[in-house]
């Protein structure tokens, strides 16, 4: 598959970045601290937000995956005044939670996907324009660029804490288009789930190519499906 394109913007977990060594243990901290202790509450929240307690993985597509901190925050919210928390209460717990999923998202491991540096020197190196566009919030991008030593490689960022509509609506892309200077039209996305997919349709970008091992209702959506990153090349 070839794209004719002048900039490709990337999703960050899951595509650049191994979601289960970065998000597990702070999406664990998350729902065990919105419990307080309560084995069911723990079940009940693990399933609002897309963890498997019994491997600690993300549910692939689930919140946890693909949605913002602010969606997490106000679903446990919900979840908690459903199954008899007062709003004070559930709203403590979640805040609680919040903050000690902060604090166990800094020992998680950030392990690339493949040579993201290199991909990114050699699509910029022939011209195109790089952003990444994530549902995480812009201080967690930004340690990852760090880490991942890209900084000087990408000419945007939007992050899931800017205000605009989440993924799967197009606000993000289209965002990210303007930013580099190009039309939806001549730019690529890049990402690992179906609200990418969705997301890169409804902005009406040339083509989402999506990574890793993808289910059949999510490889339908991509106008095609590699295995990693290193499968980009400039022709």
């Amino acid at each position: 598959m070839v794209f004719d394109v002048d900039a490709v913007a990337f999703d960050k977990d899951g595509t650049l970045i191994d979601l289960d060594a970065a998000w597990g243990p702070a999406a664990l901290a998350w729902v065990m601290t919105a419990a307080s202790g309560d084995p069911v509450l723990e079940e009940t929240l693990a399933a609002s937000l897309g963890l498997d307690l019994s491997t600690g993985h993300l549910v692939a597509g689930g919140l946890f995956a693909v949605g913002t901190v602010g969606q997490l925050y106000e679903t446990t919210l919900r979840t908690l005044s459903e199954n008899g928390a007062a709003e004070a209460q559930a709203r403590a717990s979640s805040d609680r939670a919040r903050e000690m999923s902060a604090l166990a998202g800094e020992k998680g491991n950030l392990v690339a996907l493949g040579d993201v540096a290199g991909t990114f020197r050699s699509l910029q190196e022939a011209g195109l324009r790089l952003a990444i566009v994530s549902s995480d919030d812009r201080s967690a991008i930004d340690s990852a660029i760090e880490a991942l030593a890209v900084g000087l490689l990408i000419q945007g960022v939007v992050a899931g804490d800017e205000g605009l509509e989440a993924k799967p609506a197009p606000a993000a892309l289209i965002e990210a288009a303007r930013r580099l200077g190009v039309e939806p039209a001549r730019l690529l996305y890049v990402g690992d789930s179906w609200v990418d997919a969705e997301a890169a349709r409804a902005a009406g970008v040339a083509g989402v190519v999506l990574v890793g091992d993808q289910p059949p209702d999510t490889s339908v959506l991509a106008t095609v499906v590699v295995p990693g990153i290193d499968s980009l090349h400039v022709v």
